[in-house]
């Protein structure tokens, strides 16, 4: 019996030293799993997403500072072919030179760019700062910062649940939302980076209530700063420290008092955050001028025409949209509310004007990205409420944990799956619709009609506020595409349709002697007999109308419908199906393309087949859908 008893003593006190250390193996298993990704797909072999887009800004300092020792960036002018597209400089009138991005992140990639440079010259590349050991160090410099994050976050979560929720919560905080593609496929991005720097914030912030020392305060003000200088919008977090503790309004006047009291600490914090951004002003003012500068030129904010709705539920990037896991965190702000009100309020009053302030920006939609991306620098907070919802639900009802928990693992399974769309393109970076979210929906290989149902914003007016979409020229016809020869397109070589989503060539032909409608028409000569026609894309099956009107009604003349590929499929109609009091007859066919022939790219035109001259007016080609008739 005394056997037993120690039996189960140890066994009990390995199972609480397994239980207390779940929330360790999380971050563990999660580490592996993104080491994993990042070298299945090795992005520093081809610079893929490592130094692109806006990263070629936040890096370029580093390379500037440390390998061309030039930080006014003329160095560049030595080997413009070489720099052209590694870095992007913008001039002031007078001919100075900066950075659209500021130097926040440059601090953080510092330590992997100094492993990177010594890496690549003992290794024997090139050590101008973009080769690949630079990326290879700056892609898993994401994971350390990540790491760094998860460790804080965890710190934070065991104060408000116990340690097998926070391993849960943390899980899902990687894989249920977008932080996972910017921790992997964008890794150099700024979100996981200030994923980390927020989560420390709010450890600080926790810290330096409990205990207002000038040494909690000084190390709250360094990365207060380094959050400002990475994105001077997340200056924003600043409400969260104000307002944390406080309960209501009742509570305003004490903590004035507090703020007083305690000047000293808080005059220590602001004079650390300002030492870290010191550095950007000077970079500003020794090369534009200024101490204070405005990089964005053009760009900003539209406080009074925010895209709030848009950016929470659209399926062109909206948060809820591409990360359902965030609307479960939004719920947990009640039961936290309920049981910790103190810290329900700040978070509640962040991310009531976060929200507000990203979705004021003129590109709500933030470019090239993978959901609502400005948000995942705040998921260290969204996870607060996340895991005391999990708590509520353990606790109340086993039932709808249960339920939350398949959910999680269905919301899991639909993030990897859509980060992997994404990656192939098969998400739209800034274009999708309703109706291309849903065909593509479990499919990974984009088609003919996703494309096709793509929404591209227009850029030129989203710039002065004005949010409206760019026509989509169609790769292949699912409705109608025609044409009655009046408009063209700005170049002024093409016709265009109605709806500007469909262009046919033969703007040369064009002519005001004849016409069916409005006031022009093509005009065929025996010398330039194929003309007025349009270039698209079907599947085998597809069934189209194809109508045309020519003058003279009974000119030798036709309207063709034929492949691209040799000895592929073609319809030809020479007859009119109607004439009217003018003399115009109406051509009319239907062309379905055999179940047996290969998709591939078509071509409808008018052929004067005559020695004469015919005009041409009113072309359309209608889908009439798919062929019933079985292959």
């Amino acid at each position: 019996m005394r056997k037993i008893s120690v039996y189960w003593q140890l066994m009990s006190a390995k199972t609480a030293f397994v239980t207390r250390n779940l929330s360790k193996a999380s971050i563990v298993l999660i580490a592996l799993i993104i080491v994993d990704v990042n070298f299945n797909n090795h992005l520093w072999l081809r610079n893929r997403k490592v130094v692109a887009d806006d990263v070629i800004s936040y890096y370029s300092y580093l390379p500037a500072a440390f390998i061309y020792h030039d930080l006014s960036f003329r160095f560049q002018d030595k080997d413009p072919d070489f720099f052209k597209d590694k870095m992007y400089n913008s001039k002031t009138a007078d001919g100075g030179t900066y950075q659209k991005m500021t130097m926040g992140l440059a601090f953080l990639y510092l330590p992997f760019f100094l492993l990177g440079h010594l890496s690549a010259w003992l290794l024997g590349y090139e050590t101008h700062g973009y080769t690949a050991p630079y990326f290879f160090f700056l892609v898993f410099s994401a994971l350390f910062y990540l790491v760094v994050g998860l460790i804080y976050l965890r710190k934070i979560l065991q104060k408000y649940a116990d340690d097998s929720l926070v391993a849960i919560t943390l899980l899902l905080v990687v894989f249920a939302t977008n932080l996972l593609y910017y921790s992997t496929l964008e890794a150099t991005m700024p979100h996981v980076y200030n994923f980390a720097l927020f989560t420390v914030f709010v450890w600080q912030t926790m810290r330096w209530y409990a205990e207002p020392t000038g040494k909690h305060a000084v190390f709250t003000g360094l990365i207060y700063g380094l959050i400002v200088l990475v994105r001077p919008a997340n200056a924003l977090i600043a409400l969260f420290f104000i307002f944390y503790g406080i309960r209501s309004f009742s509570d305003a006047g004490p903590r004035i008092s507090f703020f007083l009291k305690r000047w000293r600490a808080l005059a220590l914090l602001l004079l650390a955050a300002f030492m870290v951004v010191l550095p950007q002003l000077i970079f500003w003012k020794v090369n534009t001028g200024h101490w204070l500068f405005y990089s964005y030129n053009n760009e900003g904010f539209f406080f009074a025409n925010p895209q709030i709705l848009d950016g929470l539920f659209s399926y062109r990037k909206g948060w809820f949209v591409y990360t359902p896991m965030m609307a479960l965190a939004v719920i947990g702000l009640w039961p936290l509310w309920k049981a910790h009100s103190a810290l329900a309020l700040p978070m509640i009053i962040f991310l009531i004007f976060n929200v507000y302030l990203i979705f004021s920006w003129w590109s709500w939609w933030y470019g090239g990205s993978f959901g609502a991306r400005p948000l995942v620098d705040s998921y260290g907070l969204m996870a607060i409420p996340l895991a005391v919802l999990l708590g509520r639900a353990f606790r109340r009802s086993k039932v709808v944990f249960t339920l939350l928990m398949v959910l999680s693992l269905l919301l899991v399974k639909l993030n990897v799956f859509q980060t992997y769309q994404y990656k192939n393109g098969s998400l739209h970076y800034d274009s999708m619709t309703k109706a291309a979210y849903w065909h593509m929906f479990g499919r990974m290989s984009a088609d003919l009609t996703y494309y096709d149902l793509l929404d591209p914003p227009d850029y030129a007016l989203a710039i002065e506020g004005i949010y409206r979409s760019v026509p989509v020229l169609k790769v292949g016809i699912r409705e109608q595409a025609e044409t009655g020869f009046e408009a063209l397109n700005e170049a002024g070589d093409r016709f265009i349709s109605p709806g500007k989503h469909y262009h046919f060539s033969g703007a040369d032909l064009l002519s005001e002697e004849k016409y069916h409608s409005g006031k022009r028409a093509v005009k065929l000569t025996p010398s330039d007999p194929y003309g007025a026609g349009i270039d698209f894309s079907a599947e085998k099956g597809d069934r189209y109308l194809v109508t045309v009107w020519k003058y003279p009604a009974n000119a030798k003349a036709s309207v063709v419908f034929t492949a691209y590929a040799e000895k592929g499929y073609s319809a030809v109609q020479h007859d009119v199906v109607e004439t009217d009091a003018t003399g115009w007859g109406k051509l009319s066919m239907i062309a379905e393309i055999p179940a047996v022939y290969t998709d591939g790219r078509f071509k409808a035109f008018v052929w004067n087949r005559s020695s004469d001259t015919v005009y041409f007016d009113d072309f359309s080609i209608e889908y009439l859908g798919k062929s019933t008739v079985k292959e």
